[in-house]
């Protein structure tokens, strides 16, 4: 033990303080212990010296974007068909020979809103029983307004003046609801180009109006009436019998037999001027796209003048249907 102090005072270094009752002998003892629990216990230590685990919750990994599906070539926008109306009132043009006969027709289409026209369907005419319907229109509309009542007995008589064309029906409701007045009230709304009132207030055949104008009123009919008040007009036009209240044979242009339209309203009134005015309007199709109108004002003769609507409407339904 003195070699060893000399040594440690030799280098300057102190001396190790000893604990007391702490033995040389001991510490080997102790050493020796660690040593024998080290061996046994060696490969456990790793394990027990870790950190603790800590859980913690994941978010999902991220949906995988998906691959762009390849934009196709730009289709080329075909342009749609061009309306048959304007070939089917040159067809029906065509057909009119008579001489002196002036014959307005005009077709609407109301699936492209094309309107074509021949060179006389902007003439006013005399409006024989078409003016039956404005009437029927003007009343409707201001029921539908709140304007007026319209009566159970009112929608008789416009189906009676529609239908059958009967007169007295007609007389009731031009007295009643206004006469000229409700025929200017149909052209100002409906923003119509030919028409205008008769110059005598109780001559309702008079008003005047042209094929192009009869279309107007009839897409009116169909698309901004009133539903109820549409059906009625509709259904009495479609119910229009051949022969008339007055006796007359109405069976020609839109109901003739073998080519009746869906729903029509026809007119004639005889011997103005030497002449007859014979007219016939509705709708073509039962899908109700075309919409008809051909007027004419044609020498005396009803006969030729039945031939001559006969015609145009046939090559019309040649064309159209």
């Amino acid at each position: 033990m003195g070699r060893r102090a000399d040594r440690s005072r030799r280098r300057g270094l102190p001396r190790p303080a000893r604990t007391p009752g702490f033995s040389w002998s001991r510490r080997a003892l102790l050493g020796a212990t660690l040593l024998a629990v080290l061996a046994v216990a060696g490969p456990l230590l790793p394990g027990l010296l870790d950190a603790p685990v800590r859980t913690e919750q994941v978010a999902p990994a991220p949906t995988p974007v998906a691959t762009p599906t390849p934009v196709p070539p730009r289709t080329p926008v075909v342009p749609p068909e061009p309306s048959p109306v304007q070939a089917a009132v040159a067809a029906a043009d065509a057909t009119v020979t008579r001489r002196g006969a002036d014959v307005g027709i005009a077709v609407l289409d109301r699936t492209t809103g094309a309107l074509a026209l021949n060179d006389e369907a902007d003439d006013a005419m005399n409006s024989a029983s078409l003016s039956k319907l404005l009437t029927a229109v003007d009343l409707l509309d201001r029921g539908a307004d709140g304007r007026v009542t319209v009566s159970p007995q009112d929608r008789r008589l416009i189906r009676a003046a529609l239908g059958p064309s009967d007169d007295p029906a007609m007389n009731a409701l031009w007295t009643r609801f206004g006469g000229r007045s409700g025929i200017t009230r149909v052209a100002e709304r409906l923003d119509l180009q030919d028409t205008e009132v008769p110059a005598d207030p109780s001559q309702w055949g008079e008003v005047q109006l042209s094929a192009r104008d009869m279309t107007t009123v009839l897409r009116h009919v169909l698309e901004t009436m009133a539903p109820a008040d549409r059906d009625l007009v509709l259904g009495a036009m479609a119910a229009a019998p051949d022969t008339a209240s007055d006796g007359f044979d109405q069976a020609f242009g839109l109901l003739a037999p073998d080519r009746r339209g869906v729903a029509v309203k026809q007119g004639w009134l005889c011997c103005l001027q030497s002449s007859v005015d014979l007219h016939s309007a509705g709708v073509l199709d039962p899908e109700g796209r075309f919409l008809v109108a051909v007027l004419s004002n044609q020498p005396f003769g009803y006969a030729a003048a039945r031939t001559v609507l006969d015609d145009a409407v046939g090559a019309l339904r040649d064309v159209l249907v």
